[in-house]
């Protein structure tokens, strides 16, 4: 197999490099003899996607909002129609999905896909191994770094991804803020249920809401409660005395 990764508005480094413009594209190549589709055998399916991450794990960032992809395969067409070889679009295209995700990837989970479409055309004859070509288009506000990137479990099995550096105070204080923000929207709305009027798509639906299932791609040790994160939190230092002076200072700069 043969894959070529290429970029639009983003690197492998980082996911900005136009900021006046929040669009950017990813495009993959790969080339390879034998499709890989759903009824493939799970080895080979593995396979697949362990060599399209040991490209992507390249990436630094990972994007955390609604992604377009566009997929293009290059069949034979006359193999595609006498023969069992080349399997249906929707049996092609899920291996190459779940080969995006996770913390090798570019994607968190594929449930971010807000839209794909995907199509096959004829390929030259003189070429002799399948062609796909997968084009990811996504807003890079909505990105995280890889780094120091932690998953909070706030509330029941959704978490929250955050960019959180321990050894900052004022980091771990901007997602406790966030996380304790996310609470009081939901506490807001599920009262206003209670009042006959349905709020949730203003207070509760968000982008950077993840199911813990769908975290499946990541290390569970980057994956906290919300009791294990102050924990962690007040292991390095960010005690009630800490809150008090980092409030300070920033009055003071005020």
């Amino acid at each position: 197999m043969k894959i070529v990764v290429s970029t639009d508005n983003c690197s492998v480094d980082t996911h900005y490099l136009i900021e006046e413009s929040a669009s950017a594209e990813i495009a993959i190549e790969l080339e390879f003899e034998r499709i890989v589709s759903m009824q493939s055998k799970a080895q080979r399916q593995r396979d697949l996607i362990a060599f399209i991450h040991d490209e992507l794990k390249k990436f630094q960032w990972v994007i955390s909002g609604s992604v377009t992809i566009e997929i293009t395969w290059y069949l034979n067409a006359v193999e595609r129609q006498e023969t069992d070889k080349v399997g249906d679009l929707d049996n092609i295209t899920k291996p190459l999905l779940d080969s995006l995700t996770g913390e090798n990837g570019v994607l968190i989970d594929d449930a971010q896909i807000g839209s794909i479409h995907a199509y096959w055309l004829s390929r030259n004859e003189l070429k002799a191994g399948n062609v796909v070509r997968i084009k990811l288009s996504f807003n890079n506000d909505y990105c995280f770094n890889k780094s120091d990137l932690i998953f909070i479990q706030y509330e029941g099995a959704l978490c929250a991804p955050m960019n959180v550096d321990f050894n900052s105070h004022k980091s771990m204080f901007g997602a406790l803020s966030v996380i304790k923000a996310r609470k009081f929207h939901r506490f807001s709305a599920e009262k206003i249920r209670q009042l006959g009027a349905n709020v949730d798509r203003f207070l509760v639906v968000s982008s950077y809401d993840i199911h813990r299932t769908r975290l499946n791609g990541f290390d569970s040790s980057k994956i906290y409660s919300l009791d294990k994160f102050k924990e962690k939190c007040k292991e390095e230092g960010f005690t009630y005395k800490a809150l008090l002076k980092l409030r300070k200072n920033f009055r003071k700069r005020a």
